[in-house]
């Protein structure tokens, strides 16, 4: 009987999303760059997007303001001194990020998903606890999208001479 007397109370769920975590002093200001453009909005259902995914609706000009801002991230990984391979992974990000929104509506959605800001903050704060292990991922990373690269040159080069020699 006493437990009816009690409160009534619903135990809430535990909140699943970002943990806070410890932010180096030296790149808060990145982590904040790539919170407001990435993921500092969610949406029901915990999809979270950024500044990018709204001002990438901007024909033309939202693509190019994302790129520029995703560039103040690589500009404070060259003054931290990061290596060479992990500049150069940052800025195949924000291409990636910048070709694959030019395309009308569909890349608008891959912007939303890829967070190249939130990869390239990942990429300098793991270069600054542990470049060693980082700098592997970053060779093979880059290995792959030269590879994924010549063959999205070499390809339809290949279809065309193909095509051109059937025809004659």
């Amino acid at each position: 009987m006493q437990r009816a007397l009690a409160p009534f109370s619903v135990e809430q769920p535990a909140r699943i999303g970002l943990t806070p975590e410890v932010i180096d002093p030296r790149i808060a200001d990145v982590e904040a760059v790539a919170r407001w453009m990435d993921y500092a909005f969610e949406l029901p259902g915990g999809f979270r997007f950024g500044l990018a995914g709204i001002v990438g609706l901007i024909p033309g000009i939202g693509d190019f303001f994302d790129a520029v801002v995703s560039l103040y991230i690589v500009t404070r990984a060259v003054q931290l001194r990061i290596a060479r391979v992990a500049i150069a992974r940052m800025l195949v990000n924000i291409g990636i990020e910048a070709v694959a929104g030019a395309v009308p509506f569909a890349g608008d959605l891959f912007d939303v998903a890829f967070k190249a800001n939130r990869r390239n903050f990942i990429i300098l704060r793991n270069h600054l606890t542990q470049p060693r292990r980082q700098g592997t991922k970053d060779w093979f990373f880059l290995m792959v999208a030269l590879l994924l690269a010549v063959l999205a040159i070499a390809l339809p080069v290949w279809g065309v001479i193909k095509l051109v020699d059937h025809r004659w």
